[in-house]
């Protein structure tokens, strides 16, 4: 029977064969003792021979480095044992293949994964101050569940340690250090990214096919000679690499932010879809049901805090709630017919389709309100900065289409939103819905422009969604006013008066969205 073997004068670790050979270094299979860990836990353990007091300080730091380290894709280490002449670096084993064996086999989509995780742990890495300096598939492993665990902190590098080398000698493999090591400057986290994308071209080498354009800029970009040319962090590589964001550090820390960040949003949703519901509830009882004022604000208050608790309820109540007062005002088939058609399909349709829209159905009358203020060419900011880009879309074209209905109503010494035109005869309330059809042809026959403005502010908060949904929020913003201010000049506004009332609106608007940008980020810490 074999002799079981040990550690030297440590029998926690059943040695169980040799897995790796390095140049310094062996990395042996073992098994935990009896008593130890539990029986039966595999781990591996990196013995590195110390013939120096200069060498074993060496050693100890990488133990303590690696010790330092806890992410799920970066190999932990339980412990870390000084001998007389080695030392042992105990760590978690990994059933599976370094990743320039596993990934002979993969497709371009796993070797971006496999790319992505790597990038992930190196984020983790770098934000505890500690450099790699030796990213190459070789310490890269990857288990048998697809995740890459990155191992052999050997040569890391802590901003203000004493160099591990003379000046003009590189640490790393030739072929993944970044040429700015060769000239004798400090490593960083953009050497890290150079031996990254060094690494992806050798994992690319016998793919087959075409490289996917954003994959092929990644490694332009991550291997380009001149540092300032890389992606600034780990994180801006994984974002360059996949289009998503950067994982946080800490992945509950991550999680908590993000719903933290969502509950913001979805108080701030429902917050305004309780002022809209609350002003039209005070119309309702003031102007329809001839209340006097306390009732009308009681009426206000009251819709305002369902409309805050219940969206899609009480939008869905005040659609049936104008449609029979408009009833018993004796208003027309038309109206009293197409205001519970238009309204239902807009809250539960447009719901249906976009969350944003179920919490703030009653969006599209903020419109008239603001315009009030001369805050009404900024509502497209309102729902590109709280809705995905479909909602937000969705909720301005109707917002601008009610305003523009709303204006038309109330006859003609009112003048449309932000576009100069006024004279327009006031809809008669005793249409039918043949009458009422054949009237806003009229009305778009004399002005065929109008439905303009419900695609420019589609077009203003669809920009501005995307942008805070690619993280280019500052991008977005400019292009959205700049386009918006652009849009009134050439195509909405036919007088200065009527374009610079559209300017200062988008401006105002402009600086409420930064103040709801600088809430959230203080939600989000």
């Amino acid at each position: 029977m074999a002799e079981t073997r040990y550690i030297e004068g440590q029998d926690r670790y059943e040695l169980a064969e040799m897995v790796g050979r390095g140049g310094f270094a062996t990395v042996w299979r073992a098994r935990t003792a009896p008593g130890a860990l539990g029986r039966g836990r595999d781990v591996a353990i990196k013995i590195i021979p110390v013939y120096s007091e200069g060498e074993r300080s060496r050693a100890m730091r990488e133990g303590q480095i690696a010790e330092g380290l806890r992410h799920k894709n970066i190999v932990e280490t339980v412990e870390v044992i000084p001998g007389d002449y080695e030392v042992y670096l105990v760590t978690e084993y990994v059933h599976g293949l370094p990743l320039n064996e596993a990934a002979q086999s993969y497709d371009v989509d796993e070797v971006i994964d496999a790319l992505a995780q790597i990038l992930e742990a190196l984020d983790y890495a770098h934000g505890q101050g500690i450099i790699h300096r030796d990213i190459k598939p070789q310490n890269a492993l990857m288990d048998r569940k697809g995740r890459v665990k990155l191992t052999d902190f050997g040569v890391a590098y802590r901003p203000g340690d004493t160099r591990l080398t003379q000046v003009g000698f590189a640490v790393g493999t030739p072929g993944y250090i970044a040429p700015e090591i060769m000239d004798g400057a400090d490593p960083s986290e953009l050497s890290d990214i150079y031996a990254v994308g060094a690494t992806a071209r050798t994992l690319l080498a016998h793919q087959p096919d075409t490289l996917p354009p954003r994959l092929r800029e990644f490694v332009d970009r991550a291997t380009s000679p001149n540092p300032d040319h890389r992606p600034r962090n780990a994180r801006a590589a994984l974002k360059l690499l996949t289009g998503r964001r950067g994982r946080s550090t800490d992945v509950a820390t991550d999680e908590t932010q993000g719903k933290a960040s969502r509950k913001f949003t979805d108080h701030l949703l429902r917050a305004a879809n309780g002022v809209a519901a609350a002003w039209l509830g005070y119309l309702l009882g003031a102007q329809i049901l001839q209340q006097d004022g306390a009732q009308a604000i009681g009426i206000a208050a009251g819709l305002g805090v369902i409309g805050y608790l219940l969206p899609r309820i009480a939008a869905l109540g005040l659609v049936v709630a104008l449609a029979v007062a408009l009833l018993k005002n004796g208003v027309g088939l038309g109206f009293a017919v197409l205001v519970p058609a238009i309204g239902g399909t807009w809250i539960l349709g447009g719901g249906a389709v976009s969350g944003g829209v179920s919490k703030l159905p009653l969006g599209p009358v903020l419109g008239v309100p603001m315009a009030a203020v001369g805050l009404g060419a900024g509502l497209p900011l309102l729902f590109g900065a709280l809705m995905r880009p479909l909602g937000a879309v969705l909720s301005a074209a109707a917002g601008a289409l009610f305003l523009i209905a709303y204006d038309l109503k109330l006859g003609s010494d009112r003048v449309l939103p932000y576009s100069g035109q006024g004279g327009f005869d006031p809809i008669p309330s005793r249409l039918g819905i043949e009458s009422l059809i054949q009237w806003s042809g009229a009305i778009l026959d004399y002005y065929p422009e109008l439905p303009l403005l419900a695609v420019l502010w589609a077009v203003m908060a669809g920009v501005l969604s995307l942008a805070e949904w690619t993280g280019r929020w500052v991008v977005g913003l400019l292009v959205a006013v700049g386009g918006g201010v652009l849009g009134y000049a050439l195509v909405i506004s036919e007088n200065p008066d009527a374009l610079t009332q559209a300017m200062t609106s988008l401006g105002f608007a402009a600086i409420m969205y930064g103040v709801l940008r600088y809430l959230g980020s203080r939600v989000r810490g």
